[in-house]
This record gives C-alpha cells, structure tokens and sequence, in this order.
C-alpha cells in the first residue's frame, strides 16, 4: 500500500496552522482577522476610538506612543485583562444541521508602565495584538480542516515619547515579538490514495469507504519571534486633538514547525479481494493503515518551516473635548492584510516533496470607531467616568476564504464602561463590548485552484457573536 496523500495534506495542514489565518469562528475576536483589539479596558469602553484622544493611562504605548508625554502623573501603571467569550455555529446546507463550536472563555492579558524624565517620557509594554483560541466538537464536518487552532503573539514594546511644545508630541518605540501556534484536525480516510493501479491511483473513496471516516488526528506546534516598531503623533489645539500611530508589519519564520499523527482505530475490514493486501485478503484495516505511522511512513514526526506576516495597522483620527467634561472622538483604522495573498510552506520529512503554496487573497480593510467620555466634575461622584463607543470592522477575508480555519465576517461592537477613582493614587476600569455579525456563507473543504469560486466550494452558514468584559487596574505615583 502506497500512502502520499497524507503528505499533500499535511503540506495543507500545517501552512493554513501557520499562516495565523488559521482562526476558526469560535476565536478572540472583536477585530478583523485574527488581530486583537482589547488592550486597556478605558480603549475597549470607548469603542477603540482613541488614537485621536488616548485614555489617560500608559496603554497609550499601543494606542498612541506619543501620548504618554502627555500623562499628568509622573509614573503610571496600567494592568488588566479582557474576558472573550464567543458564540460560533455553522449551519449545513443540506442536512439544515446546526454544529456549535466547543467554545471556552479566553483571558488576554496586557501592561503597561510610562514614567517621566525630564520632557521625555520612558515606559514598557506587552500587550497581544493578534490571536486566537477555537475549537470545534469532534462531530464536526470541517473538522478535517480544523479541529481545534491556538495562536498567540505577544508584543514586547519600550516606548521612548518627547512634548515637543505645548501642542505636539512624538513617542515612538521597538517592538520585539513572540508567536506560539498549535493546531489540532483530523485526518479524512477516504481522501487518501490506497493503491497505485494500472489506470492511476485509487482512493478509499473509491474502494467504498465514506467521506469523513477519520483514521489520524494531526497536531502542530511551531514558533517564532520577530521584531518590529510602533510610533504615533499627537497634536493638541485649544479643545481639539489630533492623533495616528502605526504598528509595522512584523515578520515570523517558523523554521522548526513540529508535525506529530496519532492513529485513530476505525474497526473498519478490508473485505477478501481487495486491491490493497497481498492476495487480497480479509484483514484488518487498522493494522494496514499502521505502517504509515512508523518507519519511513507518510505520517511519522517531521518538521515543517513557513513564513508569516502580522499586518501593519495605520489609525488617526479626532476628538472634540469642549463641552464640560466631554471627550467626543472619531478614528479610522486601515489594516495591511493583503499579506496574506499567498502562502509557501516547505517540509523536511517525508512530505518534502509536496512542498507547496497556500492560496489566501485576503485584502486590506477599513474599521471605523467613534467614543464618548464624560467625567463627573462635582459631587459626590467627583472623577468618575462614563464612556460609550461603537465600532465597525469589514472582514479582509474573500469570499473563498471563509473557512472552519478563519469563517471572517464583518463585525458591529457596540460598548460602554466606567472609570471609578479610589483615592488620588487608584482608579479601577471596567468595561463590556458586544460584537454582533450578520452571518456569512462558506465552506468546509480546501481550496486547491484560484479557479475555484466560493458558489463552488460553499456548503452552509457560518454565524458568531461575542461578549468581553474587560477591567484594568491605574495607579498614579
């Protein structure tokens, strides 16, 4: 028996694991792809609107390094987290069946300290700005491209920003960066090739064994690390302010991608006068399938190696603080996912001769944000704060690209939170954001041709919508 289909699969397997394309509907999301927004609880509350006019803590490292010159305590510290938990389901076309993700919560960290120094001001951040955890159950029929994917990129970010006068400010700062990848699926029997017969090959398929009978399960581990930068401008004029950052394009190359196949018993016999076992005999599928876990087999460990990109973000905007105590502001957010256009993935194993290139064609998109402020300026409620915000982000996914993988749709987040002091020193955020889609079309199976439309390959609904809380922990000193 001759097994070099699962070598072309696992070409597919673990480009698409590696790409960081490879976030399923049930993932961190409340930005497009896979990137993460939920970084300070103040930014979340206000809709991500704050570039033009940052929150008043030492996450503006990420949101805008220029403004921590402009912080009013002398050292500042920002510690929190948010809380994602999401709904996603795909409904299939033919059967009408509803298959829900096995979602679990995911906790995203960050931090983020600025002090002054004269009329600099220094800080360190780390913060996760891309990422993802999914999972779906094992009745799943697009198991076989996903079973469960993990990716996390950490962000390790010293800021250096200079008040140039009373109306400008610069802050700029390195970014070193850290990506762990784990993707878990399930290897489908009747795809790969049993024999190689006189008028080509045949598959289990053809031999009569149904699609979806899974015989492996596949997990991939990899990572990385790069580097890159983020810097911003801040104006201010009168009740006016005026803000935009970028975050480079940072570059991973996953050069030691670990592959490891488990067995899965079928029960399954080959029936007497098969085309597979030396003189057709009755035998059991299982032990047949074995040697392919074993020796020079097409699913023993080896090692793969691919290069990916976390696309560069561009934001600016402006806010409005005239009205007492009122922040009202206004950004726009243009992501480079155009890198994802193709993918090459090469191995080192015994699927080295199925090295090949993944087809992605994502595009750059929009997200446009507004936010509100209001802080209590007397009474008993003397420096609390109200913040509202709203958010809308076009998916950067192509239509033949919705996938178990990354089922991207647009996105609608609506938010609010509060800002409460404890003392002159402490002020604890809280916030809630809600992300809600209208559902999107996609498929299942992989796409193996540009050719291939997605009229061609779609086989039902995806769906998904999300709740993040998220609290963060200020303290001037």
């Amino acid at each position: 028996m001759s097994l070099p289909r699962p070598a072309r699969w696992l070409a597919a397997f673990t480009g698409v694991a590696l790409t960081g394309a490879a976030v399923a509907a049930p993932s961190e999301v409340a930005a497009q792809g896979f990137g993460l927004n939920e970084i300070g609880s103040c930014a979340v509350a206000r809709g991500f609107a704050v570039t033009s006019a940052p929150c008043a803590d030492a996450s503006a490292i990420y949101w805008n390094p220029a403004a921590t010159a402009e912080l009013a305590a002398k050292n500042t510290l920002s510690v929190g987290a948010a809380s994602i938990a999401l709904r996603g389901t795909f409904t299939q076309d033919v059967s009408l069946t509803n298959y829900p993700a096995n979602l679990h919560a995911a906790l995203v960290p960050s931090g983020f300290y600025s002090g002054h120094v004269g009329p600099f001001a220094l800080g360190f951040g780390v913060y996760v700005p891309y990422g993802l955890t999914s999972q779906w159950y094992t009745d799943f029929p697009g198991r076989f491209s996903a079973q469960k994917a993990s990716l996390q990129n950490i962000y390790y970010q010293p800021n250096i920003a200079y008040r140039v006068n009373e109306h400008l400010s610069v802050g700029a700062g390195p970014v070193f960066a850290h990506s762990t990848v784990q993707l878990i699926q399930a290897v489908d029997l009747s795809q790969q090739v049993a024999e190689v017969g006189p008028n080509g090959p045949i598959t289990f398929g053809q031999l009569g064994f149904a699609s979806g009978t899974q015989f492996a399960t596949a997990r991939l581990d990899a990572k990385a690390t790069a580097t890159g930068y983020n810097a911003g401008v801040h104006f201010v004029y009168g009740p006016w302010q005026l803000g935009a950052r970028y975050l480079s394009a940072i570059t991973f190359r996953y050069d030691d991608a670990k592959a490891r196949f488990e067995q899965e018993p079928t029960g399954l016999v080959l029936a007497a006068g098969n085309p597979i076992t030396p003189g057709g005999v009755s035998t059991s599928l299982d032990a047949v399938l074995g040697t392919q876990f074993t020796g020079t087999g097409a699913l023993t460990p080896q090692t793969g190696a691919t290069v990916i990109t976390d696309p560069w973000q561009a934001q600016g905007g402006i806010a409005y603080s005239g009205l007492l105590g009122t922040t009202i502001s206004v950004d726009a957010e243009r992501i480079g996912w155009s890198k994802f256009a193709t993918l090459p993935v090469t191995f080192n194993g015994p699927a080295k001769a199925s090295s090949r290139t993944l087809i992605e064609n994502y595009h750059d998109s929009w997200s446009y944000r507004f936010g509100a402020e209001h802080t209590v300026q007397t009474g008993t409620l003397t420096g609390w704060s109200g913040r509202v915000g709203y958010s809308y982000a076009q998916s950067p996914a192509p239509d033949e690209t919705v996938t178990p993988l990354l089922p991207d749709m647009n996105r609608r987040n609506a938010s609010f939170g509060l800002g409460i002091p404890f003392g002159p020193k402490y002020a604890l955020d809280a916030s809630y954001l809600h992300v809600s889609t209208g559902g999107r079309r996609g498929r299942i199976v992989e796409r193996t041709s540009t050719a291939q439309t997605a009229q061609q390959l779609d086989s039902g609904v995806y769906d998904l919508s999300a709740n993040v809380f998220a609290v963060a922990l200020r303290a001037n000193f």
